[in-house]
């Protein structure tokens, strides 16, 4: 399985459950490819994987939705935006800048600029950036990025990225965060806490990438310790909730008795100092 093919199924993932996700848009990007691979990955790995993917994306959605209605629009900069559609959740005077691989933002560009010239999305401020996050410096990537910034305040999301990076590219991506935001911007990212190693859940999740994995297409199977987030230069830890708490407010019949039977991400909020 390569990345952009993870795309698809997280866009999938979230049409399957809008009411939670509040994602009317995603099912736009559903495929036959993408449909034929869900149910072995959702019998390989865990039932719950469209519901978790949902209730991340249902955070978020609500964290922006405040930010950007306190300060009457901003900045989205959406880094490994796949084929999220937030932008199309907010009002149009919120600018986007989505950064990806350059196939994914090349083929994320032309379908969304269909759609909208077909009238079935609306317009809206998109700017696309094709970054490698594991290639460039800082100064490279902020020198880039920052012209494409027109309005303020800047949210940043990374969202179901840190799994597949580097801690020395992690560390890198807050460098660049500290760069292009000011005092009371904020970043929303997500991460695996290092104790879901101990489940079961994620090694069938490792044991199926493993399995399945395009050789040309790596993957770090990075987690990352709540300190981390408590430490970052330049940020303070403003909130987080796990996928396990999230399901108790947004999916109470879900079926979802204890947070070790599921790939229980963490999300975390932090604002720019």
């Amino acid at each position: 399985m390569q990345i952009h093919e993870t795309a698809f199924v997280v866009s999938t993932y979230r049409s399957y459950h809008e009411e939670i996700s509040k994602d009317v848009n995603a099912r736009l990007w559903n495929n036959p490819a993408t449909d034929a691979l869900i149910p072995d990955i959702v019998k390989s790995i865990s039932e719950h994987e469209a519901l978790l993917h949902s209730l991340r994306n249902r955070y978020f959605h609500e964290c922006m939705g405040a930010f950007f209605q306190k300060h009457n629009g901003g900045t989205l900069i959406n880094f490994g935006s796949g084929f999220s559609m937030y932008q199309f959740a907010f009002d149009n005077n919120v600018n986007t800048v989505e950064i990806d691989k350059q196939d994914i933002v090349d083929y994320k560009k032309e379908k969304i600029d269909t759609w909208v010239s077909e009238g079935i999305l609306p317009s809206r401020d998109i700017h696309y950036a094709a970054v490698d996050f594991n290639e460039g410096s800082v100064e490279d990537i902020v020198n880039e990025l920052t012209p494409l910034i027109q309005k303020k305040p800047v949210f940043i999301l990374i969202e179901g990225v840190f799994f597949f990076l580097s801690r020395k590219t992690t560390d890198k991506l807050f460098k660049i965060f500290e760069a292009i935001q000011k005092p009371g911007d904020l970043v929303g990212c997500v991460t695996y806490l290092p104790e879901v190693e101990q489940t079961d859940v994620y090694r069938r999740l490792l044991h199926y990438f493993d399995s399945n994995n395009d050789t040309n297409d790596s993957f770090n199977h990075q987690t990352i310790p709540h300190s981390y987030f408590q430490n970052i230069d330049g940020y303070r830890l403003q909130e987080h909730i796990d996928e396990f708490e999230l399901s108790k407010k947004y999916a109470p019949d879900s079926g979802i008795s204890d947070k070790t039977e599921i790939l229980n991400e963490t999300m975390y909020l932090l604002e720019r100092i």
